[in-house]
């Protein structure tokens, strides 16, 4: 190799760490996302669903914005999350975890526990029936009348092309023995004012004004700024790890400069005449 190659080889080499090094100042790796475990809020403006915890999730009903489930164990299995919500424990997909905010404890304190569920009372909801009921059975749907006496609880709201149910528990007998199920009652069929809503349109929580209370007084808590706007005597104040990674950086820079000039500058040997 002759030695104008070698030393626009060894050019090239500096200036490719030249600029590995200026990327890893200036663009710094990304950190990667961790999931945090914790009491987690709907957004506002969003639902989401709850599906069965089974090997072989389905939708059940939604959380209505503003309300809470919690996250106690940061793992996925099989596309999903397990969370806790109003006792029970559900699963969520984990692409619906963009659709909740993380709860900041040190800031509002604990969600108090009757502030983390939407609750609805089976009797207010359904007062005196029948009502339709529907359910699932060998992978079809099936209807059938049931007294308000039998809907012993209301778990929340799901949306289904547009129509709206309640997902309930039913206590019924057969053969003289007591037994359970979940099922579906339109929305419509219910009291006033539960037979209005849809999981997209259940008032917000009532915690949400704790919390802006909370914002409040902590901006009027906080101290004012002493320093005169404007002041040619006050410094700004200087983020001091920003000015040693210039520092470096600087140095750096110069030292590679240094030595590129030298490589292309550097006397030739004699040729032989």
């Amino acid at each position: 190799m002759t030695n104008a190659k070698k030393t626009l080889s060894a050019v090239s080499v500096l200036f490719i760490a030249l600029a590995v090094v200026m990327c890893a100042v200036f663009f710094p790796a990304t950190a990667v996302a961790e999931t945090a475990t914790g009491d987690y809020m709907v957004n506002a403006g969003s639902t989401l669903t709850l599906y069965s915890k089974n090997d072989q999730p389905v939708p059940l009903f939604q959380v209505p914005a503003t309300y809470y489930v919690t996250l106690k164990n940061a793992a996925v299995q099989g596309g999903y999350y397990t969370v806790t919500y109003n006792g029970a424990d559900y699963k969520i997909k984990a692409e619906d975890l963009s659709r909740l905010t993380l709860h900041d404890t040190k800031k509002y304190g604990a969600v108090p526990a009757e502030n983390m569920s939407f609750t609805l009372n089976a009797s207010a909801v359904f007062p005196q029936g029948p009502y339709d009921m529907f359910a699932y059975s060998n992978n079809a749907m099936s209807s059938q009348s049931v007294q308000a006496e039998a809907v012993t609880a209301v778990y929340g709201l799901f949306t289904v092309n547009g129509v709206s149910y309640y997902y309930a528990e039913i206590h019924f007998t057969v053969l003289n023995k007591p037994q359970s199920d979940k099922a579906y009652i339109p929305a419509s069929s219910a009291a006033a004012p539960y037979s209005s809503y849809t999981a997209a349109s259940v008032p917000a929580n009532s915690y949400e004004q704790t919390k802006a209370e909370i914002d409040k007084q902590a901006s009027q808590n906080t101290p004012p700024d002493t320093n005169e706007e404007g002041s040619a005597d006050v410094d700004d104040p200087q983020n001091t790890d920003n000015n040693l990674e210039r520092i470096i950086l600087s140095v750096i820079i110069a030292v590679l400069c240094v030595a590129v000039v030298l490589l292309i500058f550097r006397p030739g040997k004699k040729k032989k005449v």
